[in-house]
């Protein structure tokens, strides 16, 4: 009998979906190109479609279905997961999958409700949704257990997941309407005004992988095109870490505010544990040198990175969607 189960993290940056027994079989950008005259009319998803960022004429639409952890658009969203269950082939072979969803900290009922509608007509009707921050926890390899929290930030590409967690429960948790992509618009603005180049959200997610480091005397450089914000010709110039930290500083400075009101929000034995273990980080933007010691710094609490962080949270759903007991212990109940 063919295995249909599978977990899918769809994220506002990236989709991963993970399917027993084989593991991470779909690792894509959340985007689609469209006819902007019929914007229901998907051309292409993923990978492709990425590379057409910013690159678009009149007659096609680059859209994000998904954004800042919330489905933007269902239409598109829903023939997005088609697709990319498609390129997976359950979707090609007549299988209905049995999904094991990750959904945001603290999403509402009628949340759930929308992201079973996009599955739904994706030919999804067996679905069972888990919140983010304990998926990452397990697919992290943290310690956790009923009785042994551990404190997660999971920095995506269009939210940040802040939460205390255990196996039974998310104790305390926030989802924070900001991103990689947020450090990528605030890499755009600081190489604008400083240098007066106009540089593409790709460019800026470039930089960032490139070279974005918080280490104070890194010394990586990169070239980069751009417009001339006063002639409006190319033109090139060289950018160094140096000139891209202190809009990632900012960025984490904010959710590191954030991460310190929660933790003031804890009972005083979760809190014990959470000293103990420290804080683990999740997410893409969690790859960027020298934030461990950062956060350290800032937050006065050990803190540990990965390397693999951004599959994290469907490595965790593979976990719980091949172990019953777990899935029933941690299904959201749809109020």
């Amino acid at each position: 009998m063919r295995n249909n189960v599978i977990a899918i993290d769809l994220g506002s940056t990236n989709t991963n979906i993970y399917k027993l027994g084989e593991g991470i079989v779909l690792s894509e950008p959340s985007v689609v190109v469209c006819d902007s005259s019929r914007r229901d009319k998907v051309k292409s998803v993923g990978a492709e479609a990425k590379k057409r960022l910013g690159k678009t004429v009149n007659a096609n639409e680059v859209r994000f279905p998904v954004w800042e952890g919330q489905i933007l658009d269902d239409r598109l969203a829903t023939q997005m997961v088609d697709m990319f269950l498609n390129k997976i082939t359950l979707n090609k072979l007549g299988l209905r999958p049995q999904v094991l969803l990750s959904v945001p900290c603290g999403v509402e009922g009628n949340e759930i409700k929308r992201f079973e509608k996009v599955l739904n007509g994706a030919g999804v009707y067996t679905i069972t949704c888990v919140e983010s921050p304990i998926l990452t926890a397990l697919g992290l390899g943290v310690p956790i257990t009923d009785s042994t929290p551990c404190f997660i930030i999971d920095v995506g590409g269009g939210t940040t997941n802040i939460a205390a967690v255990s196996l039974d429960e998310v104790i305390a948790g926030v989802n924070v309407n900001m991103g990689g992509r947020n450090i990528d618009a605030m890499i755009i603005d600081s190489i604008e005004k400083n240098y007066g180049l106009k540089i593409g959200h790709l460019t800026a997610e470039y930089i960032k992988c490139e070279i974005g480091s918080l280490f104070e005397h890194d010394s990586m450089r990169v070239d980069v095109n751009g417009r001339d914000v006063y002639t409006g010709k190319p033109r090139a110039i060289s950018i160094g870490s140096e000139d891209i930290r202190r809009p990632i500083q900012l960025f984490f400075d904010k959710i590191f505010e954030i991460t310190e009101m929660l933790m003031a929000k804890l009972s005083a034995e979760v809190s014990a544990e959470i000293r103990q273990s420290g804080i683990f980080f999740a997410g893409g933007s969690s790859k960027i040198p020298g934030l461990s010691d950062y956060a350290t710094e800032k937050l006065l609490i050990r803190t540990t990175c990965f390397e693999n962080p951004e599959n994290a949270t469907v490595l965790g759903g593979g976990i719980v969607a091949g172990d019953k007991h777990l899935t029933k212990k941690l299904k959201l109940i749809r109020k």
